[in-house]
């Protein structure tokens, strides 16, 4: 009786055993098999964010495997939204047949836009067999053209041509400044006048409400800014007060950016002075 009783409990214990171990092996297995496929894409516009309207740019997207399996056949694009076209023909889409764990492989195309505004080109990827995708976009600033074109003359009070002032006679210059086929606003301008000894300051007038201050040789215009295709029209209002050598004088006037003072365009006007006749 007694050695039936101990042969049941042994085996009690046996059986007990038997059912932990394949328990504890199977979840260990189950930690091991978690595997990740993933990736991610890039995109950079180079020169830089903002472009000319009508200059090319390039576009580079890149993809990296961020996972920890290989990734197979996996096809990277680029694809130029409203507004934006691809230069050239080569394709704007590759096939990478194996991507490693931590590899990046890139695609670089060029584009165009020829409509100011925010432009967008996308870069996507994705793995033939659907495992892994990913994609994202660049944003690209297009800027419009200014055309900035100068017409200066001189004309008497009268506002007729006469071509030659004498000592003590005022005359004036007409300044035109137009966007001429611009494609988008110019940046906040002025104009800047310089005088040759010769001549002095008198007054100036301009259209659209701008206004002219100046003194002996010098010169300068309000702010102001034109849309494509508009003028604003400036008369300025000198003096003789000698004569220079030869009788030919020249006044020079320059359209500025006016918070950086970058001289976008000059126009010069050549006028003869002789002395007052007796």
């Amino acid at each position: 009786m007694f050695r039936t009783r101990l042969t049941f409990a042994v085996a009690a214990l046996a059986l007990v055993g038997f059912s932990l171990i394949p328990s504890t092996a199977t979840a260990a297995d189950d930690d091991n098999d978690c595997h990740r496929l993933d990736m991610e894409v890039r995109c950079h516009v180079t020169p830089s964010k903002i472009v000319l309207v009508g200059d090319p740019f390039e576009v580079t997207a890149t993809v990296r495997n961020t996972g920890d399996l290989a990734l197979s056949n996996v096809t990277l694009a680029l694809r130029g939204h409203e507004g934006v076209t691809q230069v050239g023909s080569d394709a704007l889409a590759v096939k990478i047949e194996r991507l490693e764990p931590g590899e990046e492989r890139s695609l670089t195309r060029k584009f165009v836009s020829d409509d100011p505004g925010e432009r967008r080109v996308s870069a996507s990827a994705r793995e033939e067999r659907g495992w892994a995708a990913a994609g994202c976009y660049c944003g690209v600033l297009i800027k419009g053209l200014p055309a900035i074109q100068l017409e200066m003359i001189d004309v008497d009070i009268d506002r007729k041509a006469k071509g030659i002032f004498e000592v003590g006679e005022s005359f004036i210059y007409i300044l035109t400044v137009e966007n001429d086929v611009g494609t988008a606003l110019t940046p906040d301008l002025k104009v800047v006048w310089k005088l040759p000894e010769c001549l002095k300051f008198a007054s100036g007038t301009g259209d659209r409400g701008a206004t002219i201050s100046g003194s002996g040789q010098s010169a300068e215009s309000s702010s102001f800014v034109l849309r494509p295709n508009q003028k604003q029209n400036f008369e300025l209002t000198v003096t003789v007060v000698s004569v220079p050598p030869r009788n030919l004088t020249q006044a020079r006037a320059s359209v500025m950016t006016s918070q950086q003072g970058i001289e976008l365009a000059t126009e010069t006007e050549s006028t003869t002075l002789k002395a007052r006749a007796k």
